[in-house]
């Protein structure tokens, strides 16, 4: 699988390397993931982080809107947004319905890792 952040792209397919490719961060803690199989653009999924908070949306084909992360309980305020950065200095606001632990995160990237599927192990909301 193909990690690629805000300075550098990997292939990686042990769990150990998928963890550590995605525990690198800048600045304030924060970086930005697209995970791909080969070759192939898509499907992809993208995994904001920031802290120990992340975002999840995958792609399941190229000009289709996908589907984000939901969390599982809501936390305070699950109307209201979070700022992540899509790269170092571009903003993206999300609803903090949408934020989920990065273990969950990397959870579904591992998955990801072995089937180019929507992983199962977090819940989706299709936009």
């Amino acid at each position: 699988m193909k990690i690629e952040d805000y300075d550098s792209v990997c292939d990686v397919t042990k769990p150990a390397d998928i963890e550590a490719a995605l525990s690198k961060r800048h600045g304030v803690g924060i970086n930005s993931f697209w995970l791909s199989h080969a070759a192939e653009e898509f499907p992809a999924i993208n995994i904001m982080v920031k802290g120990d908070r992340a975002y999840v949306h995958y792609f399941p084909k190229d000009r289709e809107p996908g589907f984000a992360s939901v969390a599982k309980v809501p936390g305070p305020r699950p109307n209201e947004t979070s700022i992540f950065f899509v790269r170092r200095t571009e903003k993206v606001w999300v609803l903090n319905g949408a934020v989920i632990p990065f273990s969950d995160a990397l959870k579904a990237a591992q998955e990801f890792s072995i089937s180019a599927t929507m992983p199962k192990c977090i819940h989706w909301f299709e936009l």
